[in-house]
């Protein structure tokens, strides 16, 4: 299968993935916003309660666990291009693609530790 198929096909798939992504997000919403109106038609006093929990944020712990699996990709992807053995030509190519997990990866996880650093802070004062 030439380079340029490859390319294309994998865009494909991370499109494909991505709709799927937000399909589900948008169920998900659905199903909120229904339950928000059913709490809503039976009793408004209780429904004050369900809305009031709806509105707290929810808690982001996955940049830390993004992060990690980033920095793991990006590392596997560096392994296999040097254990592909002659440098050079689809070796380079390794190089480059593992450069972008480790960098976002990278960021995560230093934007994971100043957050949790800010709060042990803010907790001690």
């Amino acid at each position: 299968m030439p380079a340029t198929e490859m390319i294309v096909m994998v865009a494909i798939v991370a499109a494909l993935a991505l709709v799927a992504i937000q399909l589900f997000r948008l169920a998900a919403t659905a199903i909120r916003h229904k339950t928000v109106r059913r709490a809503i038609e039976r009793d408004p006093a209780a429904a004050e309660a369900v809305i009031a929990e709806l509105r707290m944020p929810e808690a982001s712990g996955g940049d830390d666990r993004l992060g990690l699996i980033l920095l793991a990709l990006g590392i596997a992807t560096l392994a296999a291009s040097f254990t592909a053995g002659e440098t050079g030509g689809w070796t380079d190519y390794g190089v480059g693609a593992a450069m972008f997990p480790l960098i976002v990866g990278a960021a995560l996880m230093l934007r994971h530790y100043v957050i949790e650093r800010a709060k042990r802070r803010g907790n001690a004062e």
